[in-house]
């Protein structure tokens, strides 16, 4: 037969010997069950996740390209009702903990209401909330306004 074959027929026959402990193994990896339980899920299928969720909420083209330092408020025109329907669907997909978010922080308020209007007064300009803040609160799953802002 060929070359490859019989290399992959002694390697067959190596590990029959190696069942048998009539030979010891070339290598050994050993992996402890507890560290194994450490390891992060993927941090890509989470992002695409966050992606899937702002296509969907936002009604943004698939092929819009989004970077993490993509504001969703002002780059993405989020604000009002969709900024609500945006946390509210990161809050159940995801689980994160809004404690401490404000939405007058980043967004303008629905509509007109002059008792709304009262509420936002005194809070200045609006901060951008970024696809890299709502990433990371929903790796930690906890929204940090102090932690988010400052990365």
């Amino acid at each position: 037969m060929g070359k490859f074959f019989d290399e992959l027929m002694e390697s067959v026959q190596q590990m029959d010997e190696i069942l048998r402990g009539e030979r010891r193994p070339s290598r050994e990896f050993h992996v402890d069950a507890l560290q194994v339980k450490e390891i992060p899920k993927t941090d890509d299928h989470t992002m695409r996740l966050l992606m899937q969720l702002l296509h969907e909420e936002l009604g943004l083209p698939e092929r819009k390209t989004i970077s993490l330092t993509t504001s969703i408020n002002f780059d993405l025109g989020c604000d009002g009702a969709d900024a609500r329907h945006l946390m509210e669907a990161l809050e159940e997909q995801f689980g994160i903990d809004f404690v401490d978010y404000d939405a007058y922080r980043y967004f303008q308020p629905e509509g007109f209401d002059v008792f709304l209007k009262r509420r936002a007064k005194g809070r200045g300009d609006k901060v951008p909330l970024t696809v890299g803040m709502l990433y990371q609160a929903i790796k930690v799953q906890r929204w940090d306004t102090q932690e988010l802002e400052s990365q």
